[in-house]
C-alpha cells in the first residue's frame, strides 16, 4: 500500500515552502506528493512541483487535480513531458473534471467525452503520436514529448468511474474513506474495463481522503471538517445518490447552500461547520493512530493499491502532520 500526500498552496504559504514540504514528505517515506490546481483559491502548483522535481529524487510528483478546461490537453502534455525530464520519471498527471477551478469563472466541468478525449490525446501527444484537430483543425503532434506518463482520472460517480475503466492509467477514487463507497467505485471502474476487453489489473487504484489522527475524536473531526464539507457540497450536485450516502442529503443540502469556493479546502473556511460528525467518520479517517491505521487496513483488502492523505497543518505545521504519518501509518504498512 503507497501512502502518498496532498497539498494545497495557500495565499499565505511561500512556494518555496511547500517545496520544502514535499522534501521532508519524501524524508519520512511518502510515495507521492499532489498539488491542487485550483487557480484563483491556491498558488501555481506548476511552480512547486518545479522546484520539487529538481530538488528531490525519489517521490513521484503530480497534479491533484488538474483539468482539460482551464488547461488545455496539449498544455499539460508539454507540461507534464517538462515535469518528467525534470523528475527523472517521477511525473504523475491527475486530471478531473474541474468542478472547483472552473465553476468561479463561468464555466462548466468537462463532460465525460471531454475528459475520454482528453486523456487519449495527452497519451498520443506524449507518445509523440499525431492527434487529429478539432472541428475546424488540422492534426497536429508535440515535438517535445518524452514518452508515456501516468494519466489518473479522479471520479467518484458511474459513468466517469466507468470512463477510468477504459482509458485511464489509474483511478483517484474521490468520495470517502469509507468500504461501501469505494467497493462500489471499484466494481464500477471494472465494469469500464471489462467493456473494452481490458484487464482490470493494469489499472491502479488509489483513494484520495482526509486524515486527522488525534486521541480526542472531537478534535480529530475538526481537523477534516474542511475536507468532508467540499465533499459534501460535491455531492449535493448528484442527481442520484447511490443507498449508502441517503442519511447524509442533509448535510449535502447545507454545503450546498454556504460553501465558498474562495476559501475551497480551507481549514479557516466557515463552511466547514455546517457537516455532522456522523458524516465527518462516514467520509474521513478520524480517531487516534491506531484507529486510522485499521480503517486503511480493512480499505486495502479492497484491492487498492495506494491512499492519497489530506490533512491540516495545525499545531506544528504539516511536518508535525507527517511524522505523525509515519509513525503511526506507514512505519505499520
Amino acid at each position: 500500500m503507497k501512502i502518498g500526500t496532498s497539498l494545497g498552496i495557500s495565499p499565505r504559504e511561500p512556494i518555496s515552502h511547500s517545496v520544502e514540504v514535499v522534501k521532508t514528505a519524501e524524508s519520512l517515506g511518502f510515495d507521492g506528493a499532489y498539488f491542487t490546481d485550483v487557480q484563483l483559491a491556491m498558488k501555481d502548483c506548476f511552480s512547486a512541483m518545479t522546484l520539487s522535481a529538481v530538488q528531490t529524487s525519489k517521490i513521484r510528483l503530480g497534479t491533484g487535480v488538474t483539468n482539460p478546461i482551464t488547461r488545455h490537453p496539449s498544455v499539460l502534455a508539454c507540461q507534464f513531458s517538462a515535469l518528467k525530464e525534470l523528475s527523472d520519471g517521477r511525473a504523475v498527471l491527475g486530471i478531473g473534471t474541474g468542478w472547483t477551478g472552473v465553476f468561479p469563472i463561468g464555466l462548466k466541468p468537462a463532460s465525460i467525452k471531454v475528459m475520454e478525449d482528453s486523456v487519449t490525446a495527452i497519451r498520443q501527444l506524449c507518445e509523440g503520436r499525431e492527434v487529429a484537430g478539432g472541428e475546424h483543425g488540422e492534426p497536429y503532434r508535440m515535438n517535445v514529448a518524452q514518452g508515456p506518463i501516468p494519466i489518473f482520472v479522479a471520479a467518484n460517480q458511474p459513468r466517469i468511474l466507468q470512463m477510468c475503466g477504459r482509458v485511464a492509467d489509474g483511478v483517484i477514487l474521490m468520495g470517502g474513506a469509507n468500504e461501501a463507497f469505494t467497493q462500489w467505485q471499484i466494481d464500477l471502474v471494472r465494469q469500464g474495463a471489462e467493456s473494452v476487453g481490458r484487464d482490470f489489473a493494469d489499472i491502479e487504484l488509489h483513494l484520495w481522503a482526509a486524515i486527522g489522527i488525534n486521541e480526542d475524536l472531537e478534535k480529530s473531526r475538526e481537523d477534516v471538517s474542511h475536507w468532508a464539507a467540499s465533499q459534501a457540497e460535491t455531492f449535493h450536485k448528484w442527481k442520484v445518490l447511490p443507498d449508502f450516502l441517503l442519511p447524509f442529503e442533509e448535510d449535502f443540502a447545507r454545503a450546498g447552500s454556504a460553501y465558498n469556493r474562495e476559501h475551497h479546502l480551507s481549514s479557516r473556511a466557515a463552511h466547514k461547520n455546517v457537516v455532522s460528525d456522523e458524516f465527518i467518520d462516514f467520509v474521513a479517517l478520524t480517531g487516534d493512530g491506531k484507529s486510522c491505521l485499521e480503517q486503511i487496513r480493512q480499505l486495502e483488502k479492497l484491492g487498492l493499491h495506494g491512499m492519497t492523505l489530506s490533512f491540516r497543518a495545525g499545531a506544528g505545521g504539516r511536518r508535525a502532520r507527517m511524522e505523525e504519518i509515519a509513525e503511526h501509518i506507514i512505519s505499520q504498512l
